[in-house]
C-alpha cells in the first residue's frame, strides 16, 4: 500500500481495506492527479516570538502554541496551498451521485493537500539554507483560533494571488485549502510533528502509529 492510500484511509476514519474500497481508492487518486493541480504562495517574514503572541507584517497571532512552535525563530514561511475550484465541484458531483466516491474523493483530497505541501519542503530549505524548517501550523490549530485566516489573506493577498475567499465563519473557498507557518530556526530541534504533535487523541482520523 502506497503513502498516498494509507493517508486517504485516515482520512477516512482508519478504515480497513477490501478489494472494493482499494479499486476505488486507485481510481480517485488517478482522476485527481489527473483533474486536479494544486498551486501555492508562500512570503518569508521576519516574526517576533513573545509570550503567547507573534508578530509579522503588522499583523499579531494570539497563541501559545505557536509561540511554543517558533520559539528561536526570527523568521518564517506565511503560506497558502489549494486544490482550486475543480476539486470542490467534483466533490459536490460526486455527493448528489455517488456517496461512497463522494467519501473517499473528500479524504483522498486532504491526503493530496498535505502531500502537496510536505512536496514544498525542499524548495523552502532552499531558499533558507543554514535554517531548519519547524512543523506547519495553521488557523484552527491548537490554541490559534480560526479567525487569524484573515491575517494570513492579508499577508498572502490570497484573492488576488490564488482566487480564495473568506467566508463569515473563517472558512476558506474553494474549501480544499489551506494556510500556514513554517518557523526558520537557527538549530534543529526534536519536535513531533502531526499526529504525534496533536493533543486529540480520540480523534477518528488520528494515525494508528502516532
Amino acid at each position: 500500500m502506497t503513502a498516498f492510500e494509507r493517508e486517504t484511509l485516515r482520512y477516512l476514519g482508519n478504515a480497513a481495506p477490501d478489494e472494493r474500497l482499494t479499486a476505488l481508492l486507485a481510481s480517485v487518486e488517478a482522476e485527481l492527479r489527473r483533474e486536479v493541480q494544486p498551486r501555492s504562495v508562500r512570503r518569508r517574514l521576519p516574526v517576533a516570538v513573545s509570550q503567547g503572541r507573534v508578530e509579522a507584517g503588522g499583523h499579531g497571532f494570539a497563541s501559545r502554541a505557536l509561540c511554543k512552535n517558533l520559539a528561536g525563530c526570527k523568521e518564517a514561511f506565511f503560506l497558502a496551498a489549494t486544490l482550486g475550484a475543480e476539486a470542490d465541484r467534483r466533490l459536490r458531483r460526486y455527493a448528489a451521485l455517488d456517496m461512497p466516491r463522494a467519501a473517499v474523493w473528500q479524504a483522498a483530497c486532504a491526503a493530496y493537500l498535505e502531500e502537496y505541501l510536505d512536496g514544498m519542503e525542499p524548495a523552502m530549505r532552499a531558499e533558507a539554507p543554514g535554517l531548519y524548517l519547524r512543523p506547519r501550523f495553521s488557523p484552527g490549530y491548537g490554541d490559534l483560533d480560526i479567525s487569524h485566516q484573515r491575517a494570513m489573506f492579508d499577508l498572502l493577498d490570497l484573492e488576488r494571488r490564488l482566487g480564495l475567499s473568506l467566508t463569515q465563519t473563517w472558512m476558506m473557498l474553494p474549501e480544499k485549502s489551506v494556510t500556514a507557518i513554517v518557523g526558520l530556526a537557527d538549530a534543529p530541534r526534536a519536535q513531533a510533528r502531526g499526529c504525534a504533535a496533536c493533543e486529540m487523541a480520540d480523534c477518528p482520523n488520528r494515525r494508528i502509529d502516532a
